[in-house]
């Protein structure tokens, strides 16, 4: 009951005031368009290369667990080249309507 009537007053901290420099974002891409599309195809080629290796693998392995095994390996990285294919296609498309916009 007590603590309803007694009113602590915190005491602020002082704090230096810190001159913040302001660049010009518009002018400055933090990740540029070209980088992104460029990642995107070489994530693309590395997946699309261990797709097909692992779907060789599952054609040609004898045993039950290999093939199970290397059919979902080559299932997963189906997709995974699938959606880098995609991401690749979407940022094309995205910089070349940059570069007519540009003009």
């Amino acid at each position: 009951m007590l603590s309803k009537f007694i009113r602590i007053k915190m005491v602020k901290k002082k704090r230096s005031t810190v001159s913040l420099k302001k660049t010009n974002s518009k002018n400055k891409e933090p990740f540029p368009l070209r980088e992104r599309t460029d990642i995107a195809l070489k994530n693309f080629f590395l997946f699309l290369v261990i797709f097909i290796f692992s779907f060789v693998l599952y054609n040609f392995s004898s045993g039950d667990l290999f093939k199970n095994f290397f059919g979902i390996l080559s299932l997963i990285f189906g997709f995974l080249s699938l959606a880098f294919l995609i991401a690749f296609v979407v940022l094309a498309i995205l910089k070349s309507g940059s570069k007519k916009n540009n003009s």
